[in-house]
């Protein structure tokens, strides 16, 4: 199959802003720029590619575009050229350890960070890596055997000269800072272990009186220093078993949780054993993949304290809110600006952009808010596109794209849908926006996006790019 190429192939070529880890810059999930609008499998392609197994989502910087997969025990970063589509290089790091995770997790979920230097990227069964944009590798910082219920699968910032993770985890749970260039801790913080898990990447919050890094974890937002670590505020009081990642949009914060269960789900503890502390043999009522993580002081056996305390987090009511943090400590009270309970999505994070909040949830159930108020605009299920959503939306200038399991892609402007296709293959990860190219990898492609007027057809076109060892 033949497919146009751009004006010339080779680095550095496509036009605009890179799109530097999930969910492009800062995790806003936002670029500059003119990708397609209509688009699809036969539709404006400028390259396909086909990567290896893999959920994380594409990164773009310095005309490279950067993904990770995996092959057997073998953990894999590739790097290909953004223009053509021509592989450049792949590089491997061996599985250290092996992870318990959710059906539809992955061992290469997190997604890559990366800046015009080199990219970093993640494996919960080995741990960090650093790779300069020509595939030399500079460092790696083996990390211990993460237990969470479905998988750790935070991705990495890179802000700097440093790299930010949070593994959230059922026990010694943390939060990580490592100099970028030699890979050496600078600090290490304990957070609170998490009941069921919590699936959320860091961002960055310059918006108030310092910058820190911004995280979403159970039943808590937190502010971290980025030179010491130190909690620097927070917000409590939220759902449970965060599975979106803020979204920043200037001096506030857009965050959705959705309940991890509903009340008649989970019985108050004197149903469960007639109030007599419940060993794990005895454990009716509670599922054993749900039991370690409730037994906080590993005796095991749940007591009335703990499982009170996951009864509490478990059925905070799901709702998307905005933020505006203003001072230190704890202000729970203070900062919330509005809370909306109207389609709540599971795992696609918020979108703020031109004054308006989108959101996503199973059943292609779209709400639009007024970001200032909360108020809703438009709530309606996007046409054609009603399974799961996994893939957070996107957008670049008027237009929002968003993408389902089950391979369709819907476009909206504003409110209203301009172009739906099927991609053929499930989607998982999250597409990429970089100047005129719009990226989306499939479970089993690569793709290039560009509007006609800058496709270039002719002798030099490119065919189907195939993986190269």
């Amino acid at each position: 199959m033949r497919l146009a190429l751009v004006v010339a192939g080779g680095l550095g070529l496509v036009s605009g802003a890179d799109w530097p880890g999930f969910r492009g810059p800062n995790g806003t999930g936002v670029a500059e720029g003119r990708p397609p609008v209509e688009f699809g499998p036969a539709r404006n392609v400028a390259w396909k590619a086909t990567p290896p197994m893999g959920k994380s989502s594409p990164v773009v910087a310095a005309g490279r575009l950067l993904l990770t997969g995996h092959e057997g025990d073998r953990l894999l970063t590739v790097a290909y050229d953004a223009g053509t589509g021509r592989e450049l290089w792949r590089r491997e790091l061996m599985r250290r350890n092996t992870q318990k995770r959710h059906k539809l997790n992955d061992a290469a979920a997190p997604t890559a960070a990366a800046d015009s230097k080199r990219v970093v990227v993640f494996f919960s069964e080995f741990g960090l890596a650093s790779y300069s944009l020509d595939g030399k590798p500079e460092w790696t910082m083996p990390l211990a055997a993460m237990a969470s219920m479905q998988g750790v699968s935070a991705s990495p910032l890179l802000h700097g000269d440093s790299v930010y993770l949070v593994v959230d985890q059922a026990r010694d749970s943390y939060v990580l800072a490592v100099n970028a260039v030699n890979g050496q801790r600078r600090w290490r913080t304990a957070r609170p272990d998490a009941v069921g898990g919590v699936y959320s990447s860091p961002v960055l919050f310059e918006g108030g009186q310092e910058a820190v890094l911004g995280v979403l974890g159970d039943i808590e937002f937190s502010a971290y220093s980025l030179q010491t670590g130190e909690r620097v505020w927070w917000v409590s009081g939220l759902p449970s078993q965060a599975k979106t990642s803020p979204a920043v949009a200037g001096d506030r914060i857009v965050l959705s949780v959705n309940a991890m269960a509903e009340e008649s789900q989970i019985p108050v503890f004197a149903a469960l054993n007639g109030g007599k502390a419940l060993a794990l043999a005895e454990a009716k009522g509670v599922p054993r993949a749900v039991f370690p993580t409730v037994d906080r002081n590993r005796d095991e056996q749940i007591d009335e304290a703990e499982w009170a305390e996951f009864r509490t987090q478990a059925l905070q009511p799901s709702a998307t809110l905005c933020l505006r943090p203003r001072g230190r400590g704890d202000l729970t009270k203070t900062a919330v600006e509005w809370r909306a309970t109207r389609a709540v999505p599971n795992v696609p994070s918020p979108l703020v952009t031109n004054g308006l909040v989108y959101t996503v949830r199973n059943g292609g159930v779209a709400g639009i808010y007024d970001a200032a108020t909360g108020a809703v605009k438009k709530e309606f299920r996007l046409p054609g596109a009603l399974g799961d959503y996994y893939a957070s939306p996107v957008a670049a200038g008027k237009y929002v794209y968003f993408a389902s399991m089950e391979g369709k892609m819907t476009v909206l402007a504003g409110e209203e849908a301009v172009h739906s296709v099927a991609m053929e293959e499930e989607i998982f990860a999250t597409p990429a926006i970089a100047g005129d190219s719009l990226y989306v990898r499939t479970q089993g492609s690569l793709y290039c996006f560009r509007r006609p007027s800058v496709l270039k057809t002719g002798p030099g076109a490119l065919r189907e790019r195939s993986p190269q060892h």
